[in-house]
């Protein structure tokens, strides 16, 4: 279990802030970027062509499909109730109020490239641009800026490149970095100042990869090794931004273990399993999702199709980037990057400092694939962990 410690910490931080920095405030505004897990309906506005989020099965939980790939909520719907304004509207849906903020993500989403039907990152964040004018200076310095996005760029890589050295996965890997890195400092010269980052799942476990590759005993190791390579890089990425931004706070949730650990030991979840999806067809539901074959208890699955998460899957997400401690997401958790007050970078360190010697030990499981040279070069990292296991928190 996690340590207590680490929660009695926080809430001394908690006092602290209220006590020494009158400014603090709770944000009442959330932007939302990324792809087909946090679209919340952009598909199905921008698209002539069918949408199967936007019928049923997907929705089947709320009662009607809503454009979400889901059986119900989403993350961003949750993370908006935990923040107490009302669930954020998709971009596109022009008649929608946005006074809480506006999610820009949208399925099929990339960050390199120019899909069709789609907004890649850097056309979500020029949307943000073009709108920003309809929230306060305030409103845009104290929400939070939530990402979800690079699933799509390493799966078409993997598609297409079946045997890259290693040289060439990490000048990919380094070329989606960078990318977003431009496009986090175009948001923080909006006056963004508080990111919340969730990192890739182990591509290579999705349903839908696994029964593509023929092989579904196991996860298909390159999307995976990419996915891990891209959190790493991320994280080091948003370390440097920390340092020269100043004033720029972020969240990092390692949605990849949770996802690992629900697929290795499901019913320790509460999942009867995590390898096959809910709705589809296939040897573990990994395609075609329909109403001739979506389960009757989808509570009961990881996923919902072969790509994205039931809602009991993204509910359980967003407890942990609500909610958890450092061990499953860090430097900060959702509710402690709300309490940060703006001009408290200078006590971060301190504090990140005293919170680690705080955290219990962790204990190693076997690794779903062989990434032993990275493994070793994030040894020194304080939250990503590809091949340890966690509290049941996790």
């Amino acid at each position: 279990m996690a340590n207590p410690k680490s929660h009695l910490f926080s809430l001394s931080f908690f006092s602290f802030l209220l006590l020494h920095f009158p400014t603090v405030s709770l944000a009442q505004t959330l932007f939302v970027f990324g792809d087909g897990l946090y679209d919340t309906g952009n598909k199905q506005i921008i698209s002539s062509n069918r949408v199967d989020a936007s019928f049923p099965p997907y929705g089947n939980t709320l009662g009607e499909a809503t454009g979400r790939w889901s059986d119900g909520l989403i993350i961003p719907d949750y993370l908006a109730g935990f923040m107490n304004i009302p669930q954020i509207p998709p971009v596109l849906r022009s008649t929608s109020d946005f006074s809480h903020g506006a999610n820009f993500a949208i399925a099929d989403a990339t960050v390199l490239g120019s899909p069709p039907e789609t907004l890649t990152l850097s056309q979500q964040v020029m949307k943000f641009s073009e709108n920003k004018n309809k929230w306060t200076i305030q409103a845009r310095s104290e929400a939070i800026y939530l990402f979800y996005i690079g699933s799509n760029d390493y799966l078409n890589y993997a598609k297409n490149n079946p045997n890259p050295s290693a040289d060439q996965k990490e000048a990919f890997v380094d070329r989606v970095i960078t990318s977003i890195e431009a496009e986090l400092k175009v948001i923080y010269g909006s006056g963004g100042r508080k990111f919340a980052l969730q990192n890739l799942a182990p591509l290579g476990c999705l349903p839908a990869v696994k029964q593509a590759s023929g092989n579904v005993q196991e996860c298909v190791r390159l999307p995976s090794e990419m996915a891990a390579l891209h959190n790493k890089k991320l994280l080091q990425l948003l370390g440097e931004l920390s340092r020269e931004l100043s004033g720029f706070q972020y969240s990092f949730y390692d949605f990849f273990s949770s996802i690992q650990n629900r697929v290795i030991k499901s019913k320790t979840y509460t999942f009867e399993t995590g390898i096959a999806a809910c709705c589809g067809t296939g040897s573990v539901n990994g395609s075609s999702c329909s109403t001739n074959n979506v389960c009757a208890h989808p509570e009961d699955y990881l996923f919902f199709d072969g790509k994205h998460l039931t809602q009991e899957g993204n509910l359980q997400a967003g407890h942990l980037m609500w909610g958890s401690d450092p061990v499953v997401i860090g430097p900060n958790n959702l509710r402690e990057l709300l309490f940060l007050p703006l001009d408290s970078t200078f006590i971060l360190a301190d504090i990140q400092e005293a919170m680690a010697a705080t955290r219990p030990r962790q204990i190693k499981i076997e690794s779903i694939y062989d990434i032993k040279k990275m493994e070793s070069e994030m040894e020194t990292q304080w939250l990503y962990q590809v091949d340890k296991a966690s509290s049941f928190l996790i």
